[in-house]
């Protein structure tokens, strides 16, 4: 299993230190930069697991350097000097996975990143299931549409349609989804050529 790297980033140099130390004695790969530009750097250079953020750095604060991980898809997580609500809030709101309050004993930090690991994991999961099914809604759809544009021309059901649009695949030992994605572009081309046709196939009023 690959080990997991952290990013600390941290303007007090005693903090990094004392972090950095403790994290790589239980097994972690800890990289360690003193501002949010220097985090940002590392993030988009090398494969970030987890980003441990400062609040209060000087620059780059630690909420605007999390709006950027958020880009990069890094999962953060907060330190701060004060336990305000406003700031907890903005945390938040840049998808923070947790806020811890300073003083920190690195043993008690330890729970908390495992927890947001495993979030981080979940979230992208979810994230991963999402597009599964936007794609798998998309293909329904595309060969939906051919399935109808074969039962007005052949004036045949639904289930014969498809029956024709599967074999046409097989025959070709391809997917349906390919079969059908190459008939609309076909479609598409012949409407391009024909005056008076709609990108739908259907004519103009």
């Amino acid at each position: 299993m690959a080990q997991i790297r952290l990013l600390i980033a941290d303007d007090d140099g005693v903090i990094l230190a004392i972090f950095g130390e403790g994290l790589r004695k239980v097994g972690y790969e800890v990289i360690e930069v003193n501002s949010g530009e220097a985090a940002l750097k590392v993030a988009v250079e090398k494969q970030i697991d987890l980003v441990i953020l400062d609040v209060d750095m000087p620059g780059m604060s630690g909420i605007d350097t999390a709006c950027k991980m958020k880009e990069l898809n890094v999962p953060v997580v907060f330190l701060s000097a004060h336990d305000c609500s406003k700031i907890v809030e903005a945390a938040a709101a840049e998808g923070a996975l947790s806020y811890v309050v300073k003083p920190i004993d690195v043993a008690k930090l330890i729970p908390t990143i495992k927890v947001a690991l495993k979030r981080a994991e979940d979230l992208q999961e979810l994230k991963n299931t999402e597009g599964r099914l936007i794609s798998a809604l998309d293909t329904g759809k595309m060969v939906n549409v051919v399935i109808g544009i074969i039962m007005e021309r052949d004036r045949i059901t639904r289930d014969e349609a498809f029956e024709l649009l599967r074999r046409n695949a097989r025959s070709k030992q391809c997917k349906v989804r390919d079969v059908a994605m190459d008939m609309i572009n076909a479609l598409e081309t012949l409407n391009q050529l024909t005056p008076g046709r709609s990108p739908a196939g259907g004519s103009r009023r």
